[in-house]
């Protein structure tokens, strides 16, 4: 695309952020969709359920589309150029408005957290460990492996009593313990399956944590 050197590539999971007011300055409503193709200067991804309505509500054509690389989380500020229906699927033809940005700053508080986790990769269940945790993904650590960056994966463990099935994808990993373990950085998809229940856990950790400083 000529508007931006990073881009995202087809059937990449992305993030668009639509907020209501028209002014996009971190606030908005968020829908977790994918990259249907890319264009030499448009981005062409899949319209998630309900975000036509809000898009019009918001009374402007101006979206923010974020995705996740090995480098760290994008943003990038494109404005809808129109919609079409292709097997089945709605899909909408975005025009990036400016490069996109690298953004360091953490959009969840993490904290640290022992728990037993399966991620399921190329259909084999592989135990794992948390070393920290969030809302937006989970710190892992797994007897060493070659993981692709960006490979999808579901996180699987029990929270309290509830079963959590988590879809995401490896954002990056490298090796630790004399290349015995790798450490992985596991990203949930927005919104997905078993996200109430991880922010539940969360907070509880952090209520504890907060009661042992205290006197």
């Amino acid at each position: 695309m000529s508007r931006g050197l990073a881009t995202p590539g087809i059937d990449a999971p992305v993030v668009l952020r639509i907020a209501a007011s028209g002014e996009l300055v971190g606030e908005g409503q968020e829908f977790a969709t994918q990259v249907e193709d890319v264009e030499a200067d448009a981005v062409v991804v899949r319209a998630p359920t309900g975000a036509n309505s809000v898009l019009l509500a918001s009374g402007s054509r101006d979206v923010e589309l974020s995705w996740m690389s090995p480098r760290g989380r994008y943003e990038q500020l494109c404005r809808v150029l129109g919609s079409a229906n292709s097997s089945g699927n709605k899909l909408w033809r975005l025009r990036p408005m400016r490069r996109p940005m690298l953004i360091q700053r953490r959009r969840y508080i993490r904290v640290r957290a022992c728990l037993d986790v399966v991620l399921e990769l190329d259909g084999e269940s592989v135990p794992a460990t948390t070393v920290d945790i969030s809302e937006g993904g989970f710190r892992v650590r797994l007897p060493r492996r070659d993981i692709p960056d960006l490979q999808r994966t579901v996180v699987r463990t029990v929270i309290g009593r509830e079963r959590v099935a988590a879809p995401g994808y490896v954002v990056r990993a490298i090796s630790v313990d004399d290349n015995q373990q790798i450490e992985a950085v596991v990203a949930f998809d927005i919104g997905g399956p078993g996200a109430e229940a991880i922010r539940r856990h969360i907070l509880h950790l952090q209520l504890r944590a907060r009661a042992k400083r205290e006197p």
